[in-house]
């Protein structure tokens, strides 16, 4: 047993430790059988790993965890990665491990790697091992009293299934047990899917943060007539990440609490969505 901490691959066996980690040192709020659904996700049968960890003494005292997905993005199919719960032990800190574990982590050009929920104080890391901006900001939609709307949508999921194509079925079948709200909004011939995140966050206000659109034009068109319909109340917000979106129409710009990031050699930041990621799997906010 060596006594010089070491970063390797997180596997099935290191589960319950990663899982008693993250929730004794990161966040006692949740619990180990909530961060085990990290790593029970169905949608990729053949998982490479868990992550990383840090490994000192024979104890995990480090975590960076790996959530891969494939997806298909103009014709071709590409892995991409979610990193999050990244935590390291404060007798650890300094040693250059966080970022050690970062960069071993995300070291394969063949992928790409999102964070969508980070520190402040881990920003200066990610500049360090090659993460550029996904987003700083994002579309606001209020409802406007007695605004006609020109759309119809479909809450339905089952007709919404049917009148979605093969690929945005995967979406949904991936996403089925999962907290997303799937709306298929149509306006004459047009249709765009649209899955969200509905959830109620400071000052008691309801969030419909919109997770993925299928039509970033549509959306941009049409923004605040889906306001209009979707909204159940006068301080609920439609909201949407900038890169969602093309050429929005009525809408306001709000700043990220803290950036969005990303890392690929492949895609632009327009292909990566917020699905498939930690937000679904353990339930969390999109701040």
């Amino acid at each position: 047993m060596t006594n010089t901490p070491f970063i390797r691959p997180a596997i099935a066996s290191d589960m319950d430790s990663i899982c008693m980690l993250l929730h004794s040192k990161m966040n006692q709020k949740i619990q180990p059988e909530r961060w085990r659904k990290l790593f029970t996700y169905e949608w990729l049968k053949e998982k490479p790993d868990l992550g990383r960890v840090v490994e000192h003494r024979g104890e995990i005292l480090g975590f960076l965890g790996m959530v891969y997905s494939d997806r298909e993005i103009n014709h071709h199919n590409h892995r991409i990665v979610n990193i999050c719960a990244w935590y390291l032990d404060k007798s650890l800190r300094g040693l250059g491990l966080g970022k050690g574990i970062m960069a071993d982590a995300t070291s394969d050009p063949a992928m790409s790697y999102t964070i969508m929920t980070s520190s402040k104080n881990t920003v200066g890391i990610l500049d360090e091992v090659d993460y550029r901006i996904l987003d700083d900001s994002r579309y606001i939609w209020r409802r406007q009293a007695n605004s006609e709307s020109m759309l119809t949508l479909i809450t339905d999921y089952e007709q919404i299934h049917l009148e979605c194509s093969q690929k945005l079925k995967k979406l949904l079948n991936d996403h089925a047990q999962l907290p997303v709200t799937p709306i298929l909004a149509k306006f004459q011939d047009q249709h765009c899917l649209l899955l969200f995140s509905v959830k109620r966050k400071a000052q008691d206000v309801l969030y419909f943060d919109v997770l993925l659109t299928s039509d970033r034009v549509f959306l941009g068109q049409h923004g605040q007539y889906l306001a209009n319909l979707l909204l159940p109340e006068q301080t609920a917000l439609l909201t949407a990440d900038c890169r969602l979106v093309e050429n929005a129409v009525a809408a306001d710009i709000e700043t990220l609490p803290v950036p969005r990031f990303y890392k690929t050699t492949q895609l632009s930041a327009y292909h990566f969505d917020h699905l498939y990621t930690e937000l679904q799997l353990l339930d969390l906010k999109l701040d």
